[in-house]
């Protein structure tokens, strides 16, 4: 059974990824409200994550932002493949030299992050 806090989080995330794919297209919230045949308070309460998008406005939302529906609802998870999945679809879209600057920069940053993380629990002690 789904819990209210669960669903409202979900809700959150789906809405924060429907701004974010909003935003990236440069797209007004009366103009995608225009396109999905909503309200513009609807994509309001949506990216806000007040209410869940049902089923069929998550399928034109997806279709408007030219996305799979598993790629705009996978945008919400923060587990390691689906990360890693938009992490790749982005990757795609640079020439060589733009993939091994951001390859050494993630390394980097994963060498330092964990590091970071023992002294922040250290501290806290």
């Amino acid at each position: 059974m789904v819990t209210a806090a669960a669903a409202a989080g979900v809700a959150g995330r789906i809405g924060q990824a429907i701004l974010r794919e909003r935003t990236a297209r440069e797209l007004t919230q009366e103009q995608l409200a225009e396109l999905v045949g909503v309200e513009q308070e609807t994509i309001s309460r949506f990216e806000r994550g007040l209410v869940l998008p049902p089923l069929p406005r998550l399928i034109r939302l997806a279709d408007i932002f030219e996305l799979s529906l598993e790629a705009l609802l996978r945008g919400t998870t923060n587990r390691t493949e689906d990360v890693a999945s938009d992490i790749a679809q982005m990757l795609g879209q640079l020439d060589d030299d733009g993939r091994d600057f951001v390859r050494s920069w993630v390394a980097e940053m994963c060498e330092r992050l964990p590091h970071r993380r023992k002294k922040r629990i250290k501290r806290k002690r």
